[in-house]
């Protein structure tokens, strides 16, 4: 009895495995767009910034051209890297490294501009979140809590940063440190749950549906 049970829970694992491996490929590409998506809407922003949006933003009297370009650079990379995902997911070319790289890239190149930027000071910082909602969309804990741990590395590595290494203040109130981490873990926490609660209820409904067609 025991031997068939552990064979059923066997094939149950396999059958996840292969529907979590179909889930992730589609939530990479989804992730790749919502990473293209992303970069072009903050990037507009400081578009906006840099040359003036009349009736929202004024130009500034002394823009920064080399802060502009130095974003541009950023940019630029973070495109390229979103296209050769697609190129990559276009040809059915999916490691299972492939979201643990494409994450930790995103991570090295938001720490980058947020250091550019005002450093933890900078509005730029909430993008770490988004960083563990796309994680979370790929239906992979150990994704998930490798996407945690980096986004703290990386805030630890700007308050460094801030502290040590920038040329002017940009540092922010220690609470103000707590609250950010604290809210990345509360946040990964939740998120966990969701990726448990959604395998769960995939297990119910296939034990239910197996237990339907037998009766019938």
């Amino acid at each position: 009895m025991s031997n068939v049970g552990q064979t059923f829970e066997q094939i149950q694992a396999r059958q996840w495995f292969i529907v979590g491996r179909w889930a992730q490929y589609g939530a990479e590409a989804r992730a790749n767009l919502l990473r293209i998506l992303g970069v072009a809407t903050f990037y507009l922003i400081e578009l906006a910034a840099f040359y003036g949006l009349p009736g929202i933003l004024a130009r500034p009297a002394e823009p920064d051209a080399r802060f502009h370009l130095a974003i541009t650079a950023l940019a630029a990379t973070w495109v390229a890297l979103a296209l050769l995902v697609l190129l990559l997911l276009r040809e059915r070319i999916f490691p299972k490294s492939l979201p643990y790289l494409t994450t930790a890239a995103d991570l090295v190149l938001l720490t980058g501009m947020v250091i550019l930027a005002d450093g933890p000071r900078s509005p730029l910082v909430v993008v770490y979140f988004l960083v563990l909602a796309l994680a979370a969309t790929r239906f992979d804990l150990r994704l998930l809590w490798f996407a945690t741990c980096g986004t703290l590395a990386s805030y630890a590595a700007l308050l460094g940063y801030a502290k040590w290494f920038a040329k002017r203040d940009v540092m922010v109130a220690r609470h103000a440190e707590l609250i950010v981490a604290a809210a990345l873990v509360l946040l990964a926490v939740v998120l966990g749950q969701m990726i448990r609660r959604v395998r769960q209820m995939a297990e119910e409904y296939a034990a239910r549906l197996a237990a339907t067609e037998g009766r019938s």
